[in-house]
């Protein structure tokens, strides 16, 4: 089958899927790959990103053979225009409702599942109908983030709602929900997140979690993944980066 999702295929496998955020340019795909990655997201959530510029960023992803993910706002037209350009993971942020999952999961797939409307990437129209309503019922991905004060009330029923794939959590809003923001270690955090991940994993689904690249990220990593949780997104370009060059100029000019 054409463009495997090598996130679901690692998963499913029984292996871990590694992934980075990429926001600087095609040129950081193209790195995470030839690092080993499985898989780059991207954030038009967050960051101003033409479709001209998803557009390049999934090309990247696909001549470079890793998994192209986008972060979008619970809201059809967008997470269709993503799709529509080649994403094969889509994480919607925020969910603090099973209405607001089950949104997202009409949004993502055609009927009877969704209500998607019918169109496909440029690079699938070689597909006849048939073959690509195939390709899209098994290497799309939706993951629900969970990360605010209606999810934390809500997680236990979130995580069961069929057609979610995976679910994420977001510390730095669980940190504001909580009332200490931007602490996004503090122990009420990690135990919010924690009840998160154990009812994801105990309903069926997948977990994506993020963590700084550095030793204490990679610690904390690693012991979730001996747990379970088989999406492993670690740091981003231009935190690597801008840290790289903190550490840097912090050594060579320490005064």
């Amino acid at each position: 089958m054409k463009d495997i999702n090598l996130v679901k295929k690692k998963y499913n496998e029984g292996g871990h899927a590694l992934g980075t955020y990429v926001t600087l340019s095609p040129t950081a795909v193209e790195l995470a790959a030839l690092a080993g990655f499985d898989f780059v997201r991207m954030d038009p959530y967050h960051n101003a990103c033409s479709p001209e510029m998803l557009s390049n960023f999934f090309r990247a992803a696909y001549a470079n053979g890793v998994t192209p993910w986008a972060r979008v706002r619970n809201d059809p037209w967008e997470i269709m225009t993503c799709l529509d350009l080649g994403a094969q993971a889509i994480t919607v942020p925020n969910i603090g409702t099973v209405a607001a999952a089950r949104a997202a999961v009409n949004a993502m797939h055609y009927p009877p599942m969704g209500d998607r409307e019918m169109s496909r990437p440029m690079r699938l129209r070689g597909l006849t109908a048939s073959q690509y309503l195939e390709w899209s019922q098994t290497q799309l991905l939706l993951s629900c983030q969970i990360e605010g004060a209606e999810g934390l009330e809500n997680y236990k029923d979130i995580v069961k709602v069929k057609g979610v794939d995976c679910i994420q959590t977001g510390r730095n809003d669980i940190s504001q929900a909580l009332g200490v923001p931007g602490e996004n270690l503090h122990p009420k955090v990690l135990e919010a997140e924690k009840r998160i991940v154990s009812a994801a994993l105990d309903a069926g689904k997948q977990v994506s979690l993020v963590h700084s690249l550095n030793a204490d990220g990679l610690e904390r990593a690693a012991r979730w993944m001996e747990q379970g949780v088989r999406i492993m997104t670690i740091d981003s370009d231009y935190m690597v980066l801008l840290e790289s060059y903190k550490g840097a100029v912090k050594k060579l000019r320490p005064s």
